[in-house]
């Protein structure tokens, strides 16, 4: 058996993060939570994201494992939060003692530090609960003299200050939302860099009606444009579509309609896109703009990349599963001979515009689906999404809807960044996917595609525990978030065996005449080669061999 590691990389910037430090009983926690609710941010408490981690609180942290123990744990809370864009962290005190970790931190963020004067700390910590770093064989106001003598240069270098000795939580909430400049309504952009170039990813509510000047600026002089869309959006997201294009200058030649899901992924489809982009005379010098969920976008891809040797793309993405996977990345692509995706190339967009407002109207199941992606995408780069759709995942709203965009869309763009032709860390994406497509083929694609995600993340993460790769009880973890997802975490009752298994062997991602799995690990995935079909039928199905045998 091979094992290739698939490390998360580094993620691109998205929206700064606010960053509150100082020392402690400043108020960072309780100004902070109120910041982060008038920016309409999510909220993040190193110290309690350390103790949910640890099962204990701070000080039985420092009592039962030492500081030592605790400082490492700090760090990689650190690390952690600094893979996140915006949101509103609130470190501990001494996280700017360590200058390389609160420097990455600190990196593109607008980091603010209270202060307060010592008769003022000395009242708030005396009435506060315990300290454990105050405890040091001295008085508390001698031992707050102490530690801000020793961390005085770390919080002038850190950032401007705002003194809290006076000022109520809300006052200090109001400075530090203006610090940051207010709650925004701008659309977030993602920039996707490749050796073949350079696009947008733009997310933001509203961002359809500016769509068609972004257009004019990433296809500068289009000859015309070409809107594909999915039947169930196409008389209202495209229409609004070519508005924006009209609006903007762009000529629109053709508007056609393709049938909903995995039927739009054939080579008919194609070909009938081809003769009706050469009717409306769209030339080399065209765009051609797919909109709808992921089947549209990777029929409408292919076409574009195969018609008069390719012609520039732009995706609209209208289901959450399309704004976190599909519309990103170049891969392009139909079905055929009964095998997902056996056809396809690589061809990226010059833009994706992800308005989540085109989601108000896709149902409840689909929009459920896509969270699985969303899922995946924390589960390989992004602990702290992965811990906050934990806390929140039955409680989910509008805010926290595009804030989890804005992260999966991070992640994806990282892994294609780094590996554009998919040749060895981007597979890391295919995480639960051979799984997946082999229950989407034999269920003849009754369950959706974000749904056999989920199941095949629940099997990806028990082979995973198997094999020693993946942390003991991440399985476990993840049935508890699918379910509160209410997402499916078994595979569909009567599931022909035999099926998935010739699902599996015809996978294109099989290495050596071979499935290969993605499994998930600590900070990242594992490539594992050579796992026996029915060791992986039994992962799937949770069943000893015997009881699938039988």
């Amino acid at each position: 058996m091979k094992r290739t590691p698939l490390p998360a990389p580094a993620l691109p910037p998205g929206r700064p993060r606010l960053v509150i430090t100082g020392f402690m009983g400043t108020g960072k926690t309780g100004a902070g939570e109120l910041a982060a609710r008038r920016l309409g941010l999510p909220f993040f408490d190193l110290d309690r994201c350390i103790e949910a981690r640890a099962g204990m609180a701070v000080p039985e942290i420092f009592r039962r494992l030492g500081e030592q123990a605790f400082r490492a744990m700090e760090r990689q809370a650190v690390a952690d939060a600094a893979r996140l864009s915006g949101a509103v962290v609130a470190t501990g005190g001494g996280v700017v003692l360590d200058r390389a970790s609160f420097s990455e931190l600190a990196d593109g963020a607008v980091v603010a530090v209270l202060t307060c004067d010592r008769a003022e700390l000395l009242r708030r910590l005396s009435s506060n609960g315990a300290r454990p770093v105050l405890s040091g064989g001295v008085g508390m106001y001698e031992r707050i003299e102490q530690l801000m003598k020793e961390r005085r240069n770390a919080y002038s270098s850190a950032g401007p200050s705002i003194d809290t000795t006076r000022l109520s939580r809300t006052r200090v909430a109001s400075l530090l939302a203006d610090r940051y400049g207010g709650a925004s309504s701008e659309p977030v952009v993602v920039q996707v860099t490749t050796a073949d170039g350079s696009h947008p990813v733009v997310i933001g509510r509203g961002a359809l009606d500016g769509l068609g000047d972004r257009v004019a600026s990433a296809a500068p002089r289009p000859g015309a444009a070409a809107v594909v869309a999915d039947g169930s959006v196409h008389a209202t997201v495209a229409t609004r579509v070519v508005a924006s294009l009209r609006d903007a200058g762009v000529r629109t030649v053709l508007r056609e309609s393709l049938p909903s899901g995995e039927a739009a992924k054939c080579m008919e489809v194609v070909g009938g896109l081809w003769d009706a982009f050469r009717r409306s005379g769209l030339g080399p010098d065209g765009v051609v703009v797919a909109v709808g969920g992921g089947a549209t976008l990777d029929a409408v891809g292919f076409a574009a990349a195969t018609y008069s040797r390719g012609v520039a793309l732009v995706n609209v993405p209208t289901t959450l599963l399309a704004m976190v996977d599909a519309s990103i990345g170049g891969k392009v692509g139909v079905d055929h001979g009964g095998v997902k995706n056996l056809a396809g190339t690589f061809h990226h967009p010059r833009l994706v515009l992800a308005d989540p407002d085109s989601l108000r109207t896709l149902p409840p199941r689909a929009l459920r689906a896509g969270m699985a992606e969303v899922v995946k995408a924390a589960v390989l780069a992004s602990p702290m999404v992965l811990e906050f759709l934990e806390a929140r995942a039955s409680s989910l709203d509008d805010l926290d809807l595009v804030w989890l965009v804005e992260q999966a869309i991070r992640v994806k763009a990282a892994f294609v960044e780094h590996d554009p032709r998919d040749r060895l860390l981007r597979h890391a994406l295919n995480l639960g996917h051979t799984f997946a497509h082999a229950i989407e083929a034999a269920t003849q694609y009754a369950v959706l595609h974000g749904e056999a995600v989920a199941i095949g993340l629940m099997a990806a993460a028990r082979l995973g525990e198997e094999l020693g790769s993946t942390p003991h009880g991440a399985a476990d973890r993840l049935r508890r978030l699918m379910l509160s997802l209410d997402l499916p975490v078994d595979p569909p009752p009567g599931l022909d065996l035999g099926r998935v298994v010739e699902a599996m062997d015809a996978d294109k991602k099989r290495r050596d005449g071979r499935a290969a799995f993605v499994v998930p690990t600590s900070r990242g995935a594992e490539l594992v080669e050579g796992v026996e079909p029915e060791r992986a039928i039994c992962t799937l199905l949770d069943r000893a061999p015997q009881e699938v045998r039988t």
